[in-house]
């Protein structure tokens, strides 16, 4: 019985030491496993900032093939799309204006994004695209210019520089300058501001998933109100041209309009600049 004993303890110790070895067997290769997992997916992130490097380079070459240099308004959006791609992995290498070294800034942010570790380019890419980020480097400046351009509170607004009283009786008017002013100042409106509209909003779609669809839709809001505000003021130089004839007297109701639409505009902009205080 001693003896039986001595073999059932024996054979206890023994089933216990193999099952801890296997035990710790198993858990090493779950670590084994997890690390080599980790490593593939900081490969991935790794690879993906080198997609947007290379997707980058090859716009530059489609935007400069066929004059050498690229077109502004090509300028704009691809400025836009590197200065994100920057920001996220922190760079100071940000586009400010085409300094005719663009081919240079893509090489260094290459070469930035090349010698980046896994954990920096896991950050990187997590941060790409954030609401932050696209607001700064594709909208918020465009969108200020257009602000500036609708503020007719200021007296440098188009409509304001034109010395008109408002009763038209003054026998000292010269009305073909006033025709000229208010034909110029319809071109600036619908010129650059219109442009720089159209950017914000094909940027707004381009990186829609940036946002939330609170801030979506306040921005597109903001963009929708801008543009009615600088609509309202081409409505009121075209009275001024050439003694249309149109009804004068809407002149006040449409300037109240389009003082209402700026301001609506600007007041959702700061509203979410100061979200994520942003200084623009």
């Amino acid at each position: 019985m001693k003896n039986l004993r001595k073999i059932g303890l024996g054979f206890v110790a023994s089933f216990l030491s193999i099952s801890l070895v296997a035990c710790g067997s198993t858990k090493e290769e779950q670590k084994q496993a997890s690390a080599k997992q980790e490593q593939k997916q900081m490969g991935k992130e790794q690879k993906k900032l080198e997609q947007k490097i290379s997707k980058l380079e090859s716009e530059y070459e489609d935007y400069t093939k066929e004059k050498g240099y690229m077109e502004s308004d090509d300028y704009l959006v691809f400025e836009a799309a590197f200065n994100i791609l920057a920001k996220s992995i922190e760079s100071k290498n940000i586009l400010q204006g085409d300094d005719g070294e663009l081919d240079k800034h893509l090489k260094d942010l290459k070469t930035e994004i090349d010698h980046l570790s896994n954990n920096q380019a896991i950050k990187a890419q997590k941060r790409y695209g954030s609401a932050v980020d696209v607001y700064e480097a594709a909208i918020g400046t465009h969108m200020h210019i257009v602000l500036t351009k609708a503020d007719i509170t200021q007296h440098f607004n188009a409509v304001n520089t034109i010395e008109l009283d408002k009763d038209f009786n003054a026998d000292s008017y010269d009305y073909e300058k006033i025709d000229a002013d208010a034909t110029e100042a319809i071109k600036s409106i619908q010129g650059m501001p219109m442009k720089r509209i159209k950017l914000i909003k094909e940027e707004l779609e381009k990186y829609k998933a940036s946002f939330s669809t609170e801030e979506y839709n306040q921005l597109n809001s903001a963009v929708t109100s801008v543009t009615s505000s600088l609509n309202k003021q081409v409505e009121m130089l075209e009275v001024l041209q050439k003694e249309s004839g149109k009804d004068k007297s809407t002149l006040e109701e449409n300037t109240k309009a389009a003082e209402t639409q700026f301001l609506d505009a600007k007041e959702k902009v700061s509203a979410f600049e100061s979200k994520y205080d942003i200084q623009m």
